[in-house]
């Protein structure tokens, strides 16, 4: 009765510390419900059986490495050498014979301080070692089974033995290092493609455990310790992506990486231009981005009046996806969709207005006020699309009003050598004086040094007259805070702020009339995915809630779109060919006749499922000989 009563109470002393676990896991994750809505794709879509399957099959894999094998091995050898030796004993003592079954269950019994068998001088031997070897050892292959069995069937307590065992299961994946908001977003992308991805990070964060809870193994550690990037798989990896934030740490991790798996494909994050070259020419780093400089980008030319979804290089020239409005007074409207292509030499990949459905173009549409165009032009052709009057009527007279700049750090900084490069005339703010005050003083850039939270800063700037606001350092509140100001002295002035929580970024500029908010992150990450794929992959847009990613593919030798025509591409539903380029020339809404030639590179705009089945047969001969 007291043993029956130890294990009631234990019992429910487990149930009660699971009850509190979960309802202390709830309030958590209560408060990042706006995580959870963003990612919640990631592990709940509509092809949930599959994903059911997906990831018993991975807990059965992960099992049967955390099992105990090497115990149990050493036990059954033992055990059945110990029977066989306890019937050749027993049968030269006693005068009856024992079959080697009842050998084995006597071993046992004896294991168990129980047997039923007779017992003579000859046998004591057993009695005494059989109980002191076997039943240590039958106790810690019992409590190690407990343990596997346990983390098993619950998943809150997997940690970091589960994750580093998830992690060797993983063959020809791609590790990230570094879970902040830019690895936290490209793994994310990657899990959307249903790509293998093992995380690194130096620490727990609800991302961390957001991607956890998405089935993907994070192992806690740092990305530069040896052990730490063996144990995540980077000997198998076909691509490692160092994206933490900090550029000696990348480097060394880049060091250690190439030690480890001098084959791998690494995508390094930085953000000295100087080093890349140099990195990638030394160390044969295959792509070194710069979060900062993609993102000043999009922030220059939202300062502009254009939002930019991303950018890429292609043929050595710059090319942008914008989002336009158009001003109901542009001298555009009334003209057909495929004389402003050809005009405007861009091609117009979605129209509609916030009103009503996107849709595919059709040339002889007509361009109606109050319209949005998502198009695909080169960089150098979207200032002369706001001096052409696509946005507003206006806007030669702003073109003379200075921008404001607000936070001179990474991006701060790129942001006001962009507008210079747009020819816009800036004014720059910092709370203090640093390395990039001094270098834009140097350009002959006014910086002014002070609290620009401050309406009496700001308009010591010339807020007032100012065309423009970008507040883009490292806090999301004094963005904020800067902006509402600078709208305060100027309801006129066209406001943008940096931010990470892009649903957020929505509301705010829904109640406060902020004209545009970007994360910094969010616009780097395609190009990380790119990196990582070999494969030029702009950001996914959202119309009419369907994703589309614009990618820039090549055509291999002996693939299956050699000769295929640009109209049996765009007959596919959900699939665009925007771009052509051949020997150097691109050229933008190619002709539906021209062939496809190996070498050729295309840019389209499609589905995901689409752009799955194109790089699919996008395979040379040696990729398919291989798989």
């Amino acid at each position: 009765m007291a043993r029956i009563g130890f294990v009631t109470k234990w019992i429910l002393t487990y149930v009660r510390a699971r009850v509190i676990l979960k309802v202390r896991n709830a309030a958590a994750w209560k408060g990042d419900r706006r995580l959870f809505e963003r990612t919640s794709h990631l592990w709940d879509d509509s092809d949930s059986g599959r994903r059911w399957v997906f990831r018993l099959r991975q807990d059965v894999r992960v099992f049967a490495r955390l099992f105990p094998w090497r115990v149990a091995g050493v036990m059954l050898v033992g055990l059945a050498a110990t029977s066989l030796l306890f019937q050749i004993v027993y049968s030269r003592v006693m005068p009856d014979d024992l079959t080697y079954v009842q050998a084995l269950l006597s071993v046992v019994k004896i294991v168990q301080l129980d047997h039923d068998v007779p017992a003579p001088a000859a046998l004591d031997v057993f009695f005494v070692l059989v109980p002191l070897i076997g039943l240590p050892l039958a106790l810690l292959f019992g409590v190690n089974i407990f343990n596997v069995v346990r983390v098993f069937f619950v998943r809150q307590e997997r940690g970091g033995a589960w994750q580093i065992a998830l992690a060797d299961t993983y063959r020809e994946h791609v590790v990230v290092c570094g879970l902040g908001r830019v690895g936290y977003r490209l793994a994310c992308d990657l899990l959307e493609m249903r790509l293998p991805v093992v995380g690194i990070n130096d620490a727990d964060s609800p991302l961390v455990q957001t991607l956890v809870n998405a089935a993907m193994p994070v192992l806690i550690g740092d990305v530069r310790n040896p052990d730490v990037l063996s144990k995540a798989g980077v000997r198998r990896a076909t691509t490692v992506v160092v994206c933490t934030d900090q550029d000696m740490v990348n480097i060394e991790t880049l060091f250690r990486i190439r030690d480890l798996n001098p084959r791998a494909r690494i995508v390094l994050r930085l953000f000295e231009d100087e080093l890349a070259e140099m990195l990638r020419e030394t160390l044969q780093v295959d792509a070194v981005i710069s979060r900062s400089a993609i993102a000043a980008f999009a922030f220059a030319h939202a300062a502009v009046g254009l939002e930019v979804v991303d950018s890429f290089q292609l043929e050595g020239q710059t090319w942008a996806l914008a989002r336009i409005p158009i001003h109901p007074r542009s001298p555009l409207v009334g003209q057909s969709l495929g004389s402003v292509a050809v005009d405007q030499d861009m091609t117009i990949l979605f129209v509609g207005n916030p009103e009503q459905l996107y849709s595919e173009p059709t040339r002889d549409a007509i361009l109606g006020p109050d319209d949005e165009l998502y198009v695909l032009a080169r960089s150098d052709r979207l200032q002369s699309l706001v001096a052409l009057g696509l946005v507003a009527c206006e806007q030669e007279e702003r073109n003379a009003q200075p921008i404001l700049v607000c936070g001179l750090g990474h991006t701060g900084y790129r942001v006001v050598l962009r507008l210079l490069e747009l020819g816009r005339s800036v004014a720059a703010l910092n709370f203090d004086f640093n390395a990039e005050v001094r270098w834009l003083e140097e350009r002959g850039v006014p910086v002014i040094v002070g609290d620009f939270r401050q309406r009496a800063v700001l308009e010591q700037a010339g807020v007032a007259g100012a065309a423009a606001v970008v507040a883009c350092t490292d806090d999301e509140m004094t963005n904020l805070v800067t902006v509402l100001h600078a709208r305060e002295s100027n309801p006129d002035i066209r406001s943008i702020m940096r931010l990470f929580e892009e649903g957020l970024g929505e509301r705010l500029q829904q109640t406060f009339g902020i004209d545009a908010v970007h994360s910094t992150s969010a616009i780097a990450s395609p190009a990380f995915l790119s990196a990582a794929l070999q494969m030029e992959v702009a950001r996914t847009i959202e119309v009419n809630q369907r994703r589309y990613f614009l990618a820039h593919l090549t055509v291999k030798p002996l693939s299956a779109l050699t000769g295929v025509t640009i109209a049996d591409l765009d007959r596919q539903e959900e699939l665009t060919v925007a771009l052509h380029a051949r020997a150097g020339q691109v050229y933008v809404s190619p002709s539906p006749r021209q062939q496809l030639h190996v070498g050729d590179g295309i840019v389209v705009l499609a589905s995901q499922e689409n752009l799955r089945e194109l790089a699919r047969r996008n395979r040379s001969l040696s990729e398919m000989v291989r798989r």
